[in-house]
This record gives structure tokens, C-alpha cells and sequence, in this order.
């Protein structure tokens, strides 16, 4: 059985929602703080922080699905995650580009930054491709 919008007909589907905010919220602030106890150099910390802030995403995804986020039919997931990939996969520009104004406003640090970011973001288009491939799934339309 699929939990793909249980909340639906569930009477605890405010408790369902409640969950998901708090959740997601957290992670979110768990990343924060991982990344800002690595640049403490406690990295002890970040990387429990890393591994809450996972788990917790996970959560979140658990009880968004309850809330019918995400396709759960075959074709439809799979469109959804093709989407995604692409905007992965075409992120390296916009980035870019993003980091050049920035750094013409005079923000290098930030500009810096932002380029940190392209390279994770295309491998994150190359893990899902490796998919894809052994899948047989088209991701060129």
C-alpha cells in the first residue's frame, strides 16, 4: 500500500501537515547550522547536524507524500524526476551567471559561493543520469 496521500482521508491529516512543517523547518535549520559549525571548524557537529538534518528531510518527504506531494503513477513519477533532473542538469549557467553579477557588485566572497555550489549541482544531474541509463529511461525530452 502506497502512503502517496493518506492525509486525505485521514482525521489526523492537521497532524500529518503539523509533521511535514516541522519537519522540513528543522532540517532546514539543521543544514544552517552545519554549515555554519563548519565554518567553526567543529566539524564533529556539522556532521551530526548533516546527519539530522538528512533524516529529518526524510521525514519531511515521508509525510509530504502522505500529503500527495510527488506523482506516485509510474509515468508521472518518472516525468517528475526527469523535470528535476533537468533543472540539475541546467543549473551550471544560471549559476554562473548569478556569481558574475555578484561578483561585479563587488561581493567575491559571495560570488565565490555561489560557484561552490555548480559543480555538487551537476553531479546531482550525473548520479541521476546513471539512473536513468540503467533504467532505460529517456531524460533527453
Amino acid at each position: 500500500m502506497s502512503m502517496h496521500n493518506y492525509a486525505a482521508g485521514s482525521k489526523f491529516a492537521d497532524k500529518i501537515k503539523q509533521m511535514h512543517s516541522a519537519e522540513t523547518s528543522g532540517s532546514q535549520l539543521y543544514f544552517v547550522l552545519a554549515f555554519l559549525a563548519k565554518e567553526k571548524g567543529l566539524d564533529d557537529l556539522a556532521d551530526a547536524m548533516l546527519k539530522n538534518a538528512m533524516e529529518d528531510s526524510l521525514h519531511g518527504g515521508m509525510y509530504g507524500a502522505m500529503l500527495g506531494k510527488g506523482r506516485v503513477d509510474e509515468a508521472s513519477f518518472w516525468k517528475q524526476v526527469v523535470n528535476l533532473y533537468r533543472l540539475e542538469a541546467g543549473a551550471g549557467e544560471p549559476l554562473q551567471a548569478m556569481a558574475d553579477e555578484v561578483r561585479a557588485g563587488g561581493e567575491e566572497d559571495l560570488a565565490r559561493a555561489v560557484e561552490s555550489t555548480i559543480g555538487e549541482e551537476l553531479e546531482h544531474a550525473r548520479r541521476l543520469e546513471a539512473v536513468f541509463e540503467a533504467r532505460g529511461i529517456d531524460f533527453s525530452k
